[in-house]
């Protein structure tokens, strides 16, 4: 609480007599304190209602920052409620007053359609690195004009890594002669003469995941030596904590975790727990001389490593789905070269070279190799689910009294319909002793009650036109 609280002091000097501050600065937790202190500490709990806003990237931005103020500030400082759907958001809303949150534009315009966001007593709105939020395509862009829109009275905060002709033109449409407040300069130390930077590799993880990450990673590379370099004293902590988890104790000078100075000692391997954000910190690792850089990097913190690195940044892909893929496609080829150098029949290449006046050599070699996949899918997939086996059949002597077929039961056994019939049409019977009915003799004599003549009272209905009862017993 003491340290945003001093953060707080020094910032709202600097910014007291302006109200939009625009502030070029790393993608770090100092930076968020920095910016976003001064903001909190104007909040009036008295005064009640959302006052201010924090537009971010992404929802793991929004986490990252409401874990940091909470680090900083303490759970008895001022909440900011991370807005990762607007719906789970809305219920935190009904239950309890929220005087601060950070979310996506989309997020937070969404709350301002519902009505569950209300914009008049918003103070202040901050841009958390506006130059990638404006990456994010038009949609979102939609949605931030939309935002502001509503929001015209509130002090803007604008937090940008550096300045684009996007960044520029959005500040003249939203935060025209905005106070500018740049990064503090650091003194990058020399490269040695006689050493070259190697490439830097990066493995693309969750913010929630760098942990996971690094255990694989050392397990991948099993470096000789390492030093994981944290930038602040939580990941300094979380990385200790899986060194311990992998077995490496305290003492153990071959792999271990610092938070700024490397030292001089000569380092195979350093790891990045998080990217580096200035060229001082890319370039104070040139002292320890490493063999091999690589960094853990979000997928939003690429881009900026890639420009800091000068484009001399490639990906590594940890043992999953695509190394055994690779892995995969390596032991085929194995398997050709020990064919080809062992010699192809002659009978092979003469079925295929009909094909070579039509198809290249290459293409004819990767259809066979998609047949020969095909083929070993389908074993395996046999493998796998191999088919039941047959149940073997009992003899008939040995079945129950109901599993016999029909025609093997004897006549008493057998139902009524099972009793076997003449096959015969019905007109081709036999009448035996039936007397002739004449006109009824196909179809039978007509219904009881019903006479064949026309009823009395012209009605064809059955029993309508026929005399009371009372007249036909007279008669």
């Amino acid at each position: 609480m003491a340290e945003l609280e001093e953060v707080g002091e020094r910032a709202s000097a600097q910014s007291a007599r302006v109200q939009n501050l625009v502030y070029t600065l790393p993608h770090t937790t100092e930076s968020i304190a920095e910016f976003l202190a001064p903001v909190l500490s104007r909040v009036d709990p008295v005064a009640g209602g959302t006052q201010v806003l924090v537009v971010t990237r992404d929802g793991e931005t929004a986490l990252t920052i409401s874990e940091t103020i909470l680090r900083l500030s303490g759970p008895a400082g001022i909440e900011v409620v991370p807005i990762t759907t607007a719906a789970r958001a809305g219920r935190i809303f009904k239950t309890r007053p929220v005087l601060a949150v950070a979310g996506t534009a989309s997020e937070l315009a969404a709350l301002v359609r519902a009505s569950i966001l209300k914009t008049d007593s918003v103070r202040s709105i901050a841009f958390a690195w506006i130059d990638d939020i404006l990456e994010e395509g038009a949609a979102t862009v939609g949605a931030l004009e939309s935002l502001l829109g509503e929001l015209g009275e509130a002090g803007r905060v604008i937090v940008a890594r550096k300045t684009n002709p996007k960044v520029e033109d959005f500040l003249e449409r939203y935060a025209r002669r905005a106070r500018r407040v740049g990064a503090p300069e650091t003194e990058a130390p020399q490269v040695p003469p006689d050493y070259e930077m190697p490439l830097i590799r990066h493995v693309t993880v969750a913010r929630s995941a760098r942990a996971s990450a690094l255990r694989k990673l050392l397990d991948d590379l099993d470096p000789p030596s390492a030093v994981i370099v944290a930038r602040d004293e939580a990941s300094a902590a979380e990385a200790t904590q899986t060194l311990r988890t992998l077995g490496y104790h305290q003492d153990d000078k071959t792999i271990n975790v610092t938070r700024g100075e490397l030292g001089n000692t000569t380092t195979h391997t350093v790891i990045f727990y998080q990217p580096p954000v200035t060229p001082a910190e890319l370039q104070r690792i040139a002292v320890v001389k490493p063999v091999q850089v690589v960094a853990l990097a979000a997928p939003g913190e690429v881009p900026w490593l890639r420009e800091l690195a000068s484009g001399r940044l490639t990906p590594l892909n940890l043992h999953g789905p695509e190394r055994r893929a690779r892995d995969r496609d390596e032991a085929v080829r194995e398997e050709l070269r020990a064919v080809l150098a062992q010699g192809v029949p002659p009978r092979e290449v003469i079925s295929l070279e009909p094909l070579l006046r039509e198809f290249d050599a290459t293409e004819l070699a990767a259809a066979a190799l998609r047949l020969l996949e095909r083929e070993r899918a389908q074993r395996r997939a046999a493998e796998a689910n191999p088919a039941p086996p047959a149940k073997p059949r009992e003899p008939f002597g040995e079945r129950g009294r109901d599993e016999r077929p029909r025609g093997d039961r004897p006549r008493e056994d057998r139902p009524r319909g099972d009793r076997p019939r003449d096959d015969r049409p019905r007109g081709d019977r036999p009448r035996g002793d039936r007397p002739d009915r004449g006109k009824f003799s196909d179809r039978g004599g007509p219904p009881r009650g019903r006479s064949d003549g026309p009823r009395r009272g012209g009605s064809d209905r059955p029993g309508r036109g026929a005399p009371p009862r009372r007249d036909r017993d007279r008669s």
